[in-house]
């Protein structure tokens, strides 16, 4: 799946995704400014962490985030988010994961993976095997360095990333790599 991030300064940013099976979503978010998108936080959590199920995940499977969104509002309640899916312990591992405060200098690694583990916890989720201290910093690494190419971009411009739920080990060292 191909997912392209679009920042347009001055107006909503933009997210175009061609999944897997060539079907296309796109959808709008207001601007996070010099800050990444957080689905794009998703994106690279999920991959760097093993995460198949997660946002990102169903979004190839099929799912209208935009719409799943709207619903969500409309309806409410505990159950509001049923757009995702009925089994939405991998997308709440996904938030758990994407809300890591990464870009936090004055955090540890240390303090990075306490501050997940309890988010997981709370949620009723287990901290996968996968957070090691060492793939946090190539995470934090990762991010850094796609944090510094979205502020450059000037007036519109795009970030372009490959997702495979399939093979989230390819997809996170294509993303290391910095290869669409």
């Amino acid at each position: 799946m191909e997912v392209s991030f679009v920042r347009v300064r001055g107006q909503r940013d933009r997210i175009y995704v061609r999944r897997t099976d060539g079907s296309d979503v796109s959808w709008v978010f207001p601007t996070y400014g010099d800050e990444l998108p957080h689905d794009l936080i998703h994106l690279v959590v999920e991959a760097a962490f093993g995460v198949r199920q997660g946002f990102w995940g169903r979004v190839d499977a099929g799912v209208d985030p935009a719409r799943a969104n709207d619903e969500a509002n409309r309806t409410g309640g505990p159950d509001k988010y049923r757009g995702f899916g009925d089994d939405r312990r991998e997308i709440l591992l996904a938030e758990g994961l994407a809300g890591g405060r990464w870009l936090d200098r004055e955090l540890s690694d240390e303090g990075r993976r306490e501050g997940i583990a309890e988010s997981c916890e709370k949620l009723g989720i287990k901290l996968p095997d996968a957070v090691t201290l060492e793939r946090m910093e190539q995470v934090r690494a990762v991010l850094g360095r796609l944090r510094q190419e979205w502020r450059a971009i000037e007036a519109k411009g795009t970030i372009k990333l490959q997702f495979d739920a399939r093979d989230l080990e390819r997809s996170f060292a294509e993303i290391t790599a910095g290869t669409p």
